[in-house]
């Protein structure tokens, strides 16, 4: 019996430690806040429509830069992840509400914004 819930106590402890996401702290929150892509009209586009999520802490969407929130998403494949922001995805509205942002739009947003995250 002691053998038994040995193992289950490791098996508990290990499969924990794979599960465990980080959780941003206040300097990913205010980099978030802070990061706009480089390109004007990108930057425009992201300010209007994704930042209202995407750089606020508990909004349920991935965080600007924060790699832990991105990488699962991005393991999806790139081509998922702009079907999901132009058509809408569980809490995600269609195209993020930027009505005027095309797939290629979506692309780079989400470029910029899980920047760091894909290798």
């Amino acid at each position: 019996m002691r053998m038994v819930l040995m193992a289950l106590c490791a098996s508990i402890a290990l499969s924990s430690c794979s599960t465990a996401r980080r959780e941003p702290g206040a300097d990913d929150i205010a980099r978030a806040q802070a990061l706009r892509p480089q390109d004007a009209q990108l930057a425009e586009r992201y300010e209007r429509s994704c930042m209202a999520c995407h750089a606020v802490q508990g909004s349920g969407a991935p965080l600007t830069g924060f790699v832990p929130q991105w990488e699962e998403r991005l393991g999806k494949g790139m081509d998922r992840l702009v079907e999901h922001a132009y058509e809408g995805f569980n809490a995600m509205p269609v195209r993020g509400l930027c009505n005027d942002c095309t797939k290629d739009d979506m692309r780079a947003l989400i470029r910029f914004m899980s920047a760091g995250a894909a290798a």
